[in-house]
């Protein structure tokens, strides 16, 4: 920390200079980077724009004031609507058409084509993350599933293990600016629902039963899912409820190009369950789903192609030589939650209570007679994270000051928890390893417990101008659990494990002005912390190292971070039934005391011993633009939606002391444009979309960054399309034919976020047929 403090009376003159810069940045890099996709040879991945009517559900939202605007779908729409949502500028939604159009594998996989949002890993889905507007640590994209928060971030492992069959909406709230959720998720918000009763029953059924069947050809691909579903009314009281299972076995994956990537298949079982019930303004939901795959994969999940040793080969031949590279991977995710509605005759009072549990564990095990290493999970490790959550709020709307007023409230109480042991069997006989029983040294054992306070004010100035003003209290309490191995739990080394706290508040402001009918100002700030996490916190290394103590003394991240955009709306342009809808979104986070993990020769302490394995660095800022258009007509519609982001930090990540450098996390330039035809006399829509991804070479890879950055990228582009039959009358109605060919050229191309580790699928055949009985 001291060896930049003193930069610290420079910090207005530096945001001065990086509003500046924002500024210009803003005019300038659409013309810029429209200008790099003229290199690009033209090609294009599936994704129809569907945008989506607001719901009852984001309605609800609004009137509690979540501090959230405009609602936005383009690019990710029900295939047929051509209608936007309006709920908040920042957000899209993901709906159950587009969903089943898709035929993802995995939560990254669906929501890759949003603009800002970017699939890491590869094609094994235990090893697939999100990143979103640059920010890719597991704590920057916060999880929710149905109210219950997730937090796995398990080293060279996936983070969301969700079946995308059990969904029937995402939501993703991009950037940090929500007050309603605080400590982490500088690059948005994730929150998914699974199905219920309702949105499965036909109009006037009492219940009733779904079948689906699916098939992808880049890795022989079979997906079958069910669901059993009703409602009924007893003594006045109406229950609802559904139970549905999905089971999906896979092959190894099929690049573009051709080859196929060894031990990249999957077998994996789900279920959910939902249930409520209603009744004189009260209403009680419940909802659990659990999911499990076991597997042989490699121990870090992220990677590519897996192959054997040469001389492993002539020993032991082929299938051997191949599985002594392997682990045999169980891995188990659960989510549950009860919530509690309560509206009564009074504006004053309309109360929520949630209790959650979540958890995800992983055992990984590797076969025997394998020489092993600690640092790669030993013989077996297991890790088990789970949060215990309740939310307590009431929303009061009244008038005051002759401006009306939604006021929303409440308190929220957390306990997430850390369970790791691994078995290193090269320690058995060592006593400072407790025998080879002990966590690993990047992966210690504790707990965090959080408390938070938040209020939210949305007040309506006039008819056209609406601000809502918010602020968040966080305390948190962590404690780390002593690790087994005496090499890693050594006071005089520094090892130290109790308890630290963290705490501070997180104000924010929205804005929206509807200037015009036709034309509408948003605007969004919010000042957004991140405490630092268990790993963070109580990482060690042995006492012989240049940096082996805990990092107790860690401060709070923060993100100073805004977002401005228009969005314009014409009728009538061409004929008489179409419609245009632009919007444009600049944003800015400027983050100060980022934790990283401390290494380089020139971030050495002075005397050997005397460093934390964490510490704060020096700030970094991110900037970047968003523009979505959608074109409607009755019988055809069109969207385009392109992102870019430019970003970097004082220094470097292993030399706070040298010249500025990228950051390593920021996706490429990217354009995805659809093209949808709707034939009603046929229930048929059919598509095109493409999605074409711009050189990246702005990485610190290439400023002596080889050791921890990311390797530039060349540009791409890929072509699919896609086709979806609903009739609605006669024999075949209320059945479903999804279509989809993606990567119809077969192009072999590494996403920037993959490391240049991972090739994407080739060309892919989907289909999926289901029907409601």
């Amino acid at each position: 920390m001291s060896a930049y403090a003193a930069g610290g009376s420079a910090t207005g003159a530096r945001n001065f200079s990086c509003l500046h810069k924002f500024s210009l940045f803003f005019l300038t890099t659409t013309v810029l980077s429209t200008a790099a996709f003229l290199n690009l040879t033209p090609a294009a991945l599936a994704q129809t724009a569907q945008p989506k009517k607001q719901t009852e559900k984001q309605q609800a939202d609004n009137a509690c004031g979540t501090l959230q605007l405009n609602t936005i779908t383009v690019g990710t729409g029900t295939v047929g609507s051509g209608s936007y949502g309006t709920d908040a500028p920042n957000i899209v939604t993901i709906d159950r058409e587009t969903i089943d159009r898709v035929q993802a594998a995995s939560l990254p996989e669906l929501v890759k084509q949003t603009p800002g949002v970017t699939m890491l890993g590869g094609v094994r889905i235990q090893g697939q993350s999100i990143a979103i507007r640059g920010f890719a640590r597991q704590t920057d994209v916060r999880i929710v599933m149905d109210g219950a928060q997730k937090n796995f971030e398990r080293y060279d492992q996936g983070t969301v293990f969700i079946e995308p069959e059990l969904l029937k909406s995402v939501e993703i709230e991009k950037g940090a600016t929500s007050i309603k959720y605080g400590n982490g998720g500088f690059g948005g918000t994730i929150k998914m629902e699974t199905k219920d009763a309702a949105d499965m029953l036909r109009e006037g059924e009492n219940w009733g039963l779904w079948s689906k069947t699916g098939y992808q050809t880049a890795n022989k691909g079979w997906v079958q899912s069910g669901a059993i579903y009703g409602r009924t009314n007893y003594s006045g009281i109406n229950f609802d409820g559904l139970a549905a299972a999905t089971w999906r076995k896979t092959e190894d994956m099929r690049i573009g190009g051709g080859e196929r990537y060894n031990f990249s298949d999957s077998k994996l079982t789900s279920f959910s369950a939902k249930g409520s019930a209603s009744a004189d303004g009260h209403e009680l939901k419940a909802t659990a789903s659990y999911g499990m795959s076991e597997n042989w994969g490699p121990p870090a999940a992220i990677r590519g192609q897996v192959e054997p040793i040469g001389s492993d080969v002539k020993k032991y031949g082929y299938y051997e030589a191949i599985r002594r590279r392997l682990a045999w991977r169980d891995l188990k995710d659960f989510s549950s939650s009860v919530e509690h509605k309560f509206s009564g005759d009074s504006d004053l009072v309309n109360t929520r209570l949630m209790v959650s549990y979540a958890f995800t564990s992983l055992y990984a095990e590797r076969p025997d007679g394998v020489s092993t290493s600690a640092s790669l999970g030993g013989k077996w490790n297991e890790s088990k994270y789970s949060d215990l959550r309740i939310e307590a709020e009431n929303t009061s709307n009244f008038t005051l000051g002759g401006f009306n007023h939604s006021l929303n409230y409440g308190i929220q109480l957390q306990r997430h928890n850390r369970d790791i042991v691994m078995y290193a069997d090269t320690y058995k006989n060592n006593a400072n390893y407790n025998y080879g029983y002990f966590a690993p040294y990047n992966m210690p054992e504790g707990k965090q417990e959080t408390f938070s306070a938040f209020v939210i004010d949305k007040i309506a100035l006039t008819d056209q101008l609406t601000i809502i003003p918010g602020l968040r209290y966080d305390y948190v309490r962590s404690t780390g659990k002593p690790n087994a191995a005496k090499t890693y739990n050594n006071p005089a080394a520094g090892h130290d494990y109790s308890a630290v706290s963290h705490d501070g508040l997180t104000p924010g402001l929205s804005m929206t002005y509807d200037a015009t009918s036709n034309l509408r100002l948003f605007a969004d700030w919010a000042y957004a912390m991140r405490m630092p996490n268990i790993d963070e916190l109580y990482s060690t290394q042995s006492a012989s190292s240049s940096l082996p103590r805990t990092s107790r003394d860690l401060e709070v991240e923060r993100n100073n971070n805004f977002q401005i955009g228009v969005e314009t709306i014409h009728n009538q342009l061409f004929t008489s039934d179409d419609q245009l809808k632009v919007r444009a979104t600049a944003y800015y986070n400027h983050v100060t005391n980022p934790i990283n993990r401390r290494f380089g020769t020139k971030n050495m302490p002075e005397k050997r011993g005397d460093g934390d394995t964490y510490w704060n660095m020096p700030s970094y800022y991110s900037a970047g633009i968003e523009i979505s258009a959608h074109y409607d007509t009755t019988y055809m519609f069109a969207d385009a939606a392109f992102s870019t982001m430019h970003g970097s930090r004082h220094g470097a990540l292993n030399n706070i002391y040298g010249y500025n450098t990228y950051l390593k996390d920021l996706a490429p330039a990217t354009l995805v444009t659809t093209l949808v035809w709707k034939v009603p006399d046929y229930d048929l829509t059919l598509g095109w979309t493409g999605t074409f991804v711009a050189r990246q070479s702005k990485t610190p890879h290439n400023q002596n960054g080889g050791e921890y950055a990311r390797p530039e990228s060349a540009g791409y582009g890929i072509h699919d399309l896609f086709l979806t039959w609903a009739p609605q009358s006669g024999m075949m109605k209320d059945t479903k034919l999804d279509i989809g060919l993606d990567n119809i050229f077969d192009k072999k191309y590494e996403p920037y976020l993959s490391d240049g580790i991972t090739a994407m699928p080739g060309r892919n055949f989907k289909v999926s047929l289901s029907k409601k009985f």
